[in-house]
């Protein structure tokens, strides 16, 4: 099982590579974040995009992450 403030922190790091490149490929995150295992990367993953943090898309043979501007996530929220 991992620890609720793993996850909250994979969250935030996910989030914070993001304010600085408008998207990346799973594959990015993993090796941006050494920190973090695979795992904890796609839990994250999950996590931020059910709560419309950011957008999963598939681009062929992989998966790529974008920020889903913060408008549309306050919008997301109310709704």
């Amino acid at each position: 099982m991992v620890h609720p403030s793993i996850s909250i922190e994979a969250e935030f790091l996910i989030l914070d590579l993001l304010r600085a490149r408008k998207s990346l490929t799973l594959e990015q995150v993993v090796t941006l974040l050494p920190e973090l295992t695979w795992n904890q990367v796609f839990k994250a993953v999950d996590e931020l995009s059910r709560r419309r943090k950011i957008i999963l898309l598939r681009r062929r043979f992989q998966y790529e992450i974008e920020r889903v501007p913060i408008k549309e996530s306050i919008l997301a929220s109310i709704g």
